[in-house]
């Protein structure tokens, strides 16, 4: 049988379960499973009528690369899992005055193990509780915390007293939905194909096709690239690997492209993302077989 671990806080003590434990008091309204929680790989604001930052999904089906990571031995319900993207702090907030509690959730390490988690919240944009501990990489862990009434939530993990931020991966996020301003209607619908982004009405993807966007496609802006880019983190190429890394758009020239060895022209999904001048595309006109391409529905 699992011990129960006990870790004390600054403010009160709390308590971390198994995950062979079963979460206790959660209505299914009330547990959130990141099942298609969004058309791209960020969780946008609206979700579950929170505010969510550096928060990601994906589904785990996709990249069977990681079955030894975290993000398998974190799944609890479905194929779907949160994480922060690089490491950065993820929150999840809520506008005053609407308020809600978080009692549980399921949480791994994604890369490493000894990762020490750590969660700091706010009531009333004052500080409330915090609490860390320990999460590993190929065995999950539920956390039961019981906090409420709180407007902001704030995770972030890290090694070596703090020295090295780290990935971690949640499912089964149980919130209290009797304290939240919205609904679930909230939720992004499915509007795009795998890979697509949503931008105001029109669907866009990258794609290694040289310049060339299919029937009911047209090349997309520099402008709107530079405003959706990072949702790209996580998704992959629409049908081909890129053969060069400066992105074809509706410009005449081409001044965004990816400036990382390790993602170039490699199979993704990305970690890194377009940016201006990346890779040195500045004036760009050359366009190779399988240029980098940016694609939007008409």
């Amino acid at each position: 049988m699992t011990p129960t671990v006990t870790i004390t806080t600054t403010t009160t003590k709390e308590t971390v379960l198994s995950t062979t434990e079963t979460i206790s008091n959660c209505l299914e309204s009330n547990l959130i499973t990141f099942e298609n929680a969004s058309t791209y790989s960020k969780i946008s604001n609206g979700y579950h009528g929170l505010k969510w930052t550096n928060a990601y999904v994906l589904d785990t089906q996709l990249y069977p690369q990681w079955s030894d990571s975290g993000f398998y031995s974190a799944v609890k319900s479905g194929t779907w899992v949160a994480f922060n993207m690089n490491g950065e702090r993820m929150t999840i907030a809520i506008d005053m005055p609407n308020k809600f509690s978080i009692k549980s959730f399921v949480a791994s390490s994604a890369w490493n193990d000894s990762v020490t988690l750590s969660m700091v919240s706010q009531r009333a944009s004052t500080y409330y509780k915090e609490a860390s501990f320990k999460i590993e990489k190929n065995r999950s862990t539920m956390i039961e915390l019981n906090w409420f009434d709180i407007n902001t939530i704030t995770f972030y993990a890290s090694t070596n007293n703090g020295q090295h931020i780290e990935v971690f991966v949640i499912d089964d996020l149980c919130l209290d939905s009797t304290a939240l301003s919205t609904s679930t209607s909230a939720e992004i619908k499915n509007k795009c194909s795998l890979n697509e982004i949503l931008y105001q009405a029109h669907c866009y993807y990258l794609d290694g096709v040289g310049g060339e966007c299919p029937y009911g496609y047209s090349l997309g802006s520099e402008t709107v690239l530079s405003l959706i880019a990072d949702s790209f983190i996580g998704l992959n190429y629409k049908t081909a690997i890129s053969d060069n890394c400066c992105v074809v758009t509706s410009e005449k020239y081409s001044n965004y492209g990816i400036n990382s060895v390790d993602q170039c022209n490699k199979q993704g999904p990305f970690t890194v993302v377009p940016s201006h001048n990346g890779g040195g595309c500045r004036n760009n006109t050359t366009k190779y077989r399988r240029q980098l391409t940016f694609c939007m529905s008409n």
